[in-house]
């Protein structure tokens, strides 16, 4: 299955490192999960518009049994305690 999520942050808070941050995090959290997460990207948005997001996280999972155990993740929660803070918009999408 795909698992797509799509994140407005506030102006300035995706910097370089930020973004440093969130593809260590989720490299990270496909070893940590290496039978349910089966690919991970990390995108960041290249064109500035009003209704655009910030970044955008791509994922292959095994299946939605595997979306559960990610979500679970300390590692998962441990970005969004990061982050969640600045998140003025979020979307997320799961499809087979």
């Amino acid at each position: 299955m795909k698992h797509f999520v799509l994140m407005r942050l506030q102006p300035g808070v995706f910097d370089e490192e930020a973004e440093r941050d969130y593809r260590e995090t989720f490299e990270a959290l496909r070893k940590a999960l290496p039978e349910e997460i089966l690919d991970v990207s990390v995108r960041r948005n290249v064109v500035d518009r009003p209704q655009n997001m910030t970044v955008m996280i791509e994922m292959s999972l095994k299946d939605q049994t595997s979306l559960q155990k990610y979500l679970s993740h300390p590692l998962h929660v441990g970005i969004g305690q990061r982050y969640n803070p600045f998140v003025e918009a979020i979307a997320s999408f799961d499809c087979e």
